[in-house]
């Protein structure tokens, strides 16, 4: 994959799309990340329904991509923010599959995962093996968007933490806000369903 960003960069020269960059924003807004120092970022081929972007150095490619998902559109940002039941090995598989590049004939397969909920949002993790490489994958979930990431080249995912913890969408700001106001709200609600009466509360004291 590096080999052809690196003829297109040749064939094209230097845009704003594929210099030296320290934060990527993809023009459709589905998703924005940090490019460490030295690293170049280029566009790839979207469609309506998802965007995507290489970032690479001599040595790693990462591949992103932010792809619409109706099934979530109308979920709330409380609810993204607690999607952290690991994903299935299926489920890693399929999209892994789908960077054809890095795991080429459908040849994925699911070495480790894990869930990272250090953060205000969650970020599915997983190590994927192939035939010729292996890649460090990440998830993002938001309403009506999930952010992908496959990176290939070091030998441990944590080269990779930096950049991917940059990952975020351009609403994270007020997103964050309403899921914090709609969990305050729910855990409102929650306390005064477990309260007694005022008839009971009255007579516990007499």
């Amino acid at each position: 994959m590096r080999a052809l960003a690196l003829a297109a960069l040749i064939g094209i020269g230097l845009t704003a799309g594929s210099a030296f960059a320290e934060t990527w924003n993809d023009p459709a807004g589905r998703f924005t990340f940090n490019a460490p120092a030295g690293w170049r970022v280029q566009a790839q081929p979207g469609s309506d329904h998802h965007s995507a972007a290489l970032a690479f150095n001599p040595t790693s490619d990462c591949y992103f991509i932010g792809v619409d998902n109706p099934a979530t559109v109308s979920s709330t940002a409380n609810a993204a923010r607690n999607t952290t039941d690991p994903l299935s090995a299926e489920s890693w598989v399929a999209i892994a599959n789908q960077v054809s590049d890095f795991f080429p004939g459908n040849s994925a397969q699911l070495v480790s995962q894990s869930v990272d909920t250090s953060g205000f949002w969650p970020v599915q993790r997983a190590e994927l093996g192939g035939p010729s490489r292996t890649a460090f994958g990440a998830v993002l979930v938001r309403p009506g968007i999930e952010i992908r990431a496959f990176c290939s080249g070091a030998r441990s995912g944590a080269a990779y933490d930096a950049i991917i913890a940059s990952l975020s969408n351009p609403n994270d700001a007020s997103w964050q806000t309403a899921a914090e106001e709609q969990a305050a709200a729910r855990a409102a609600a929650e306390a005064q369903a477990e309260a007694p009466p005022p008839e009971q509360e009255h007579r516990r004291h007499h």
